[in-house]
């Protein structure tokens, strides 16, 4: 949303703005969440692990883009949950649909989410998700190293510092701010390999989920005016400005120093 200009920001009856001209990014938690699977990847091979790398998103056609960079990375299987309506405010539907993947479509050792969206915003989804299936789940996640086929070594952020913990799978994770931020780049060549295998396609229906089933509706939309209140200071010369912002703004901060 904060690449559409204030002129464009305009909801149509169902309360959306058109935002189809705007690239798709990556929300920052997610990234990292992806780049520290990868990384954990690249590890295993000195501790015997083999892990099967499969990416899930619940969401619409276009967001099959995503996944297809995923296949150029390395992911062994993607699959889109088909979502044509916005979901942004939807945890409880989010969290019902992974865990109904899980459970009856593709059972996983570890299920790594970002601790929020950039859109909801309401970090609900992977405490949700953990308590659905029965999973303890670990938030603010800086890293993950392996240790063997049923242990990983989970670093989170803690208030005052870290925690290093060796956790016992199957279990949530929820990657933080990590410092691992960015998502690695596929090669061309990969994108021309690997980018066009085939994506899987499941309903809602096919999970056994009503759309309408989470009961929230959203009511108003407002954009937020992140605009500052600014001063123009007059003078004839650069010096005069310069003597003006010092004597009227900046004098009085630097005594209180």
């Amino acid at each position: 949303m904060d690449l559409v200009s204030e002129e464009d920001w305009k909801a149509d009856s169902r309360l959306q703005v058109d935002i189809g001209y705007a690239k798709l990014l990556w929300n920052c938690f997610d990234e990292s969440a992806l780049e520290m699977m990868l990384k954990l990847s690249d590890l295993s091979e000195g501790f015997g692990v083999v892990y099967e790398l499969n990416a899930l998103t619940i969401g619409k056609k276009k967001h099959e883009s995503f996944l297809k960079t995923l296949y150029a990375l390395g992911f062994s299987h993607g699959t889109r949950v088909a979502v044509e309506e916005e979901i942004n405010f939807c945890p409880d539907l989010i969290a019902e649909g992974i865990t109904r993947y899980v459970r009856e479509f593709a059972a996983q050792d570890v299920v790594v989410t970002g601790t929020q969206t950039s859109d909801g915003s309401n970090m609900k989804t992977p405490y949700l998700l953990a308590e659905k299936l029965g999973w303890p789940c670990i938030s603010q996640v800086t890293g993950l190293e392996p240790v063997d086929e049923k242990y990983l070594k989970v670093t989170s952020q803690v208030t005052g510092g870290t925690l290093v913990r060796i956790v016992k799978t199957p279990c949530v994770l929820a990657v933080g701010n990590a410092p691992c931020a960015y998502l690695r780049i596929p090669t061309l060549k990969d994108k021309m390999r690997l980018g066009k295998k085939p994506i899987e396609q499941i309903s809602l229906e096919e999970l056994g989920i009503l759309q309408n089933s989470s009961g929230i509706k959203l009511t108003e939309l407002k954009r937020v005016d992140n605009r500052r209140d600014t001063v123009v200071i007059e003078g004839d010369t650069p010096y005069e400005k310069a003597q003006k912002l010092y004597e009227c703004y900046l004098k009085g901060r630097l005594e209180k120093l």
